[in-house]
């Protein structure tokens, strides 16, 4: 499924993304979400060095951390720029990155925004509540390929959600 992923409609990652609703969100839940994105991504990719974020739209970073050492400052610029996409645009940052495969365009040309502020490489995801419109929050995973990083998100939150 890693790979094929690039051959999703957006409707198709629409629904891949379904099911990531919150009750509630706040600081006790981010570090819960957080602490189980940590074990799982350890699990599913023991030899693999991740950054694990959850920032809140408001800017406020609510969890932070390294799965293993081997991350740099890169990877939190990454999340970053990926976090800016998620608050941006409400969808995931890799929604909108195929968005503009499928456009063939770049996101200057698209958006006129920079893709030094703005990254469309999978792997940052909204959070989203049931009594709120919008967007709270953003997971954010970094260190893998931009699908895995996607992907893995995705299964983080399904998951937790359960």
């Amino acid at each position: 499924m890693v790979h094929e992923i690039y051959d999703y409609s957006l409707d198709q990652l629409t629904a891949l993304e379904e099911g990531t609703v919150f009750e509630k969100f706040d600081a006790e839940v981010a570090w819960k979400l957080g602490s189980y994105a940590r074990e799982v991504s350890l699990q599913k990719f023991p030899n693999k060095a991740v950054i694990i974020d959850i920032t809140l739209s408001s800017g406020h970073i609510l969890f932070h951390t390294a799965s293993l050492p081997g991350t740099t400052i890169d990877n939190d610029k990454w999340v970053q720029r990926k976090v800016n996409t998620v608050f941006r645009f409400g969808k995931s940052s890799f929604f909108m990155g195929q968005k503009l495969r499928q456009k063939k365009q770049p996101l200057e040309d698209v958006y006129f925004i920079s893709s030094n502020d703005f990254a469309t490489h999978g792997g940052s995801v909204p959070i989203r509540v049931k009594s709120h419109d919008g967007v709270i929050g953003a997971l954010t995973i970094s260190g893998l390929a931009q699908e895995e990083d996607h992907l893995l998100a995705v299964e983080i939150l399904k998951q937790f959600n359960k």
